[in-house]
């Protein structure tokens, strides 16, 4: 597995959005297991990214990092979405491995058709989940993201049902439906 993640710092995610949105970051970090990949990439006005060259392996060692690099993040500034979009969207994927992409912000932006347009063009064989957090989350943009990326959309909008609903999101990524399923149809008429 190969998780990316795409994580809204703005002003407006001060606050249980922000905290919320960490304790998602955790909990995958945390499942993930030897061979597994990550990267996760903050923006507000500008972005920064956790690994510069791309996916790293997961190891105690490389999430205890990136946990820490998480939790100094503050929220502050202007939400740019699209160019932080276009950059993770474009990272290299690394050959046999399931790219799912987490997307965490308010989505305090109108650039709805925009972002739809560019997840359908760029996402590859990936799956987008989108995660609403904030007292106003742009329903339409989360919904729409997580629709273009073939995800789910998962909203919370108040401080006591933001664990609640990062715990159902952490049970429906940790274990996914169906995988390596094989049909063989040899001999059947």
């Amino acid at each position: 597995r190969e998780y990316l993640f795409l994580l809204d710092v703005s002003g407006s995610m001060n606050g249980f959005p922000l905290t919320i949105s960490k304790t998602i970051i955790h909990g995958i970090l945390n499942d993930l297991n030897p061979g597994d990949s990550f990267n996760i990439r903050a923006f507000a006005g500008g972005s920064q990214v956790f690994s510069e060259s791309g996916s790293i392996q997961a190891d105690a060692a490389t999430r205890n990092r990136a946990i820490q690099w998480v939790d100094d993040l503050e929220g502050r500034g202007g939400t740019r979405l699209l160019p932080a979009l276009r950059q993770i969207l474009a990272e290299p994927r690394p050959e046999g491995r399931s790219r799912t992409i987490v997307v965490l912000t308010d989505g305090y932006v109108t650039v709805e058709h925009e972002a739809f347009e560019l997840i359908r063009n760029s996402l590859g064989e990936a799956n987008l989940f989108a995660v609403g957090i904030g007292s106003s989350v742009n329903r339409h943009l989360i919904e729409g993201m997580a629709r273009a990326g073939r995800g789910e959309a998962f909203v919370s909008t108040k401080p006591q049902e933001g664990k609640q609903m990062a715990d159902t999101f952490l049970e429906y990524v940790r274990h996914p439906v169906l995988t390596d399923i094989v049909i063989d149809f040899d001999g059947v008429e």
